[in-house]
């Protein structure tokens, strides 16, 4: 499945939305909690499919929004937000 440039800039805007209404904007959280942790029960983000929420990330950490840490396992990468 393949997910346009568009869409993944629509779910950066998600995640940043998401960040910004729970004032997460200098935490620290893994990939799983955005996923299925507690604040993203309700949220377009609860269950979002991995790949996709990896290019989100990663289109944000481009855009200097927050920095990806490796975990000791790909369920324990780190998010940073510096929004």
């Amino acid at each position: 499945m393949s997910y346009s440039l568009a869409r993944i800039q629509e779910w950066a805007d998600i995640i940043l939305n998401f960040v910004k209404e729970n004032g997460l904007e200098d935490s620290v959280m893994t990939v799983e909690e955005i996923r299925s942790g507690i604040e993203s029960r309700g949220t377009d983000l609860y269950g979002i499919d991995r790949t996709v929420l990896m290019r989100a990330l990663k289109h944000l950490e481009h855009k200097g929004k927050l920095a990806i840490f490796k975990g000791t396992s790909t369920d324990d990468e780190g998010i940073k937000f510096s929004i």
